[in-house]
């Protein structure tokens, strides 16, 4: 997404104290992929995942735990709830009379949540 990355990179440099705290983190598949379509990116450091989701999740919790005041629990357990979670999804979905092939965000963001207060306190 190269162009929302520019208008959120100008709206940074550019904007006024709210828009100038701003912080992103940005993820591409592999490395220095993005000189090819950013042509300036000055002052950014993107972070290559390969493909990988739980590369892209270690990735994210990383960067979200050094801007964060509460402590995160590690990538690998997050990626273990990640796993677990989409183990149990089809048979959410059953239950919901939904099928995973057709979820909506809005269908995909109430499982989720109900997964998580269903599981607040697993590993």
């Amino acid at each position: 997404m190269p162009l929302e990355l520019g208008l959120f990179l100008g709206a940074q440099h550019f904007g006024d104290a709210k828009q100038r705290r701003k912080i992103c983190l940005v993820l591409d598949r592999e490395p220095y992929r993005y000189q090819k379509f950013c042509s300036d990116i000055a002052g950014q450091d993107p972070e290559a995942h390969g493909g990988d989701p739980h590369r892209a999740i270690g990735l994210v919790r990383d960067w979200l735990q050094s801007h964060a005041t509460v402590r995160m629990p590690s990538g690998s357990v997050i990626v273990g709830r990640y796993e677990l979670f989409q183990q149990q999804l089809p048979w959410m979905c059953r239950l919901a009379r939904l099928r995973v092939a057709e979820l909506t965000f809005n269908d995909f963001v109430y499982l989720v949540s109900v997964w998580l207060r269903a599981n607040e306190n697993s590993p």
